[in-house]
């Protein structure tokens, strides 16, 4: 790869302060701030500051073959957008504005390099009647990519994934053609993916291997007056989580339904590791920490779904009261640095309801083998029609011996919890890709492989790389 002939190519595109392959710029991109993934590295670093520049920097590395990597943050637990194969890093950090907010339908026309800070901050001074599904990732994060990989948000009873609030994107294909898709093809409306043909899905959970998402509009929801969060506190894992499911089918308001274990309340807590009770179960303590929001546009209505929420849990025997509703806390740090070393990675996966418990029980099991913490998190989705349940570890990311044993640990807990019918990994790094492919039957993998080559003739979209990458 001749380097200083690309980078000249590349600085007549985006100018010579935006594009590098100094070594202490590559450094910045070899490698994901927290994972325990193998690192990357990363040829060239670039930074646009439109969507025609993007294509240019994709017809570029076209015409010398040379991978392409988008890139916003770094910050996230699948490693995804680590290149592992070299070439170029798109930084999309200046494709940062918030184009458009439409009251009328609710939703907000964003960049590929927005941050969850950019989008809340703006809405927040711009649109106060209004507000965005946030994830618990950090506010620095992108809100592109969460959308993306399925992330989840604080709205997720209401709208499900981050996949289901996206209306619509524009996006530079593997090729280098700019495209829309949704309303917004037709129209200078974004307000949905209805009734065209929806080829949304030829990049939501692709992780980057078909294109680089330059514009997106996202689903944007009203603040109601009345809302309160519940917190349910003392119980066990298997008593607690069938109540949480029955309050989830009860249709009272909920926007938002999650529960953790012991372990994960004490690293929020920003406890060090080595002072935290480890296996609350064979102390027998509580393991099961709940909370709910609830919202209604009146009085009456509120205080009617209050009232049976607090019936449901009193028949069930389930503590639950009301508490001051606060930006959930798992944006802070100290919740991915538990042991004090700065590394973090999970086994999460999308699942049926039916199998949560058993999902936890399995996972603590194997933490507890390994003398680690399990630090257990699950949230309700699109009304309870599904799940996400996932178990963190965290490690010193500067010893090799701690980042071993939490790929080992990782790798055992995806093993076994994928006895469980219905478990799909999402965010999953190279090794636990193999798994789906086995799984999958082979017309729909050939189809998988035919459409990544249309949308990405030479291969170089974030090549190594999820179930897309090669």
């Amino acid at each position: 790869m001749n380097n200083s002939k690309i980078v000249s190519e590349l600085e007549k595109v985006v100018g010579e302060k935006y594009v590098s392959a100094q070594p202490e710029i590559q450094f910045l991109y070899h490698y994901d701030f927290i994972t325990a993934e193998p690192e990357g590295k990363c040829d060239i670093a670039i930074i646009p500051n439109s969507a025609e520049e993007v294509q240019e920097i994709v017809k570029i590395a076209n015409k010398y073959k040379t991978p392409v990597v988008p890139w916003v943050s770094g910050i996230n637990f699948g490693s995804i957008a680590t290149p592992r194969k070299g070439g170029i890093v798109v930084d999309l950090r200046r494709l940062n504005r918030v184009i458009e907010v439409n009251e009328d339908d609710m939703y907000a026309v964003i960049e590929g390099g927005v941050t969850w800070a950019d989008l809340k901050g703006y809405l927040e001074k711009n649109h106060p009647d209004l507000r965005a599904g946030i994830t618990w990732s950090p506010p620095g994060t992108g809100v592109v990519p969460a959308c993306l990989c399925y992330g989840m948000f604080d709205l997720g009873m209401l709208g499900g994934t981050g996949a289901e609030f996206i209306n619509g994107m524009e996006v530079v294909l593997g090729s280098g053609d700019l495209i829309k898709v949704g309303s917004c093809s037709l129209s200078n409306y974004w307000y949905g993916r209805q009734p065209l043909p929806d080829l949304a899905g030829l990049f939501i959970g692709w992780e980057g291997t078909t294109g680089i998402v330059t514009k997106m509009a996202v689903k944007l929801w009203p603040k109601l007056p009345y809302r309160t969060t519940y917190l349910a506190i003392g119980a066990k894992m298997k008593f607690g989580v069938p109540v949480m499911l029955k309050l989830s089918k009860a249709g009272l308001g909920i926007c938002d339904i999650y529960f953790v274990n012991l372990g994960w309340l004490q690293s929020v807590q920003e406890l060090n590791e080595k002072d935290v009770i480890k296996d609350p179960v064979k102390n027998k303590m509580p393991d099961f920490f709940g909370l709910l929001t609830t919202q209604a546009y009146t009085e009456k209505q509120h205080k009617a779904q209050c009232e049976a929420i607090e019936a449901i849990c009193t028949e069930s025997k389930l503590r639950m009261r009301p508490t001051e509703e606060t930006q959930a806390p798992i944006q802070l740090w100290g919740c991915w640095n538990f042991a004090r070393g700065g590394g973090g990675q999970w086994i999460g996966s999308y699942c049926s309801t039916r199998d949560i418990v058993k999902y936890y029980e399995q996972s603590r099991e194997i933490c507890i083998k390994y003398g680690r913490p399990p630090q257990f998190y699950s949230r309700l989705m699109f009304g309870g029609h599904y799940c996400v349940a996932r178990t963190n570890i965290n490690f010193n990311k500067n010893d090799p011996n701690e980042i071993k044993i939490a790929r080992k640990l990782l790798k055992e807990i995806h093993d076994v919890v994928q006895e469980l019918d219905g478990v799909v990994m999402y965010k999953p790094p190279k090794w636990a890709v193999q798994t789906y492919h086995d799984k999958t039957l082979p017309a729909t993998s050939d189809l998988i492989r035919k459409i990544k080559q249309l949308l990405d003739p030479n291969n170089i979209m974030n090549p190594g790389q999820g179930i897309g990458g090669d």
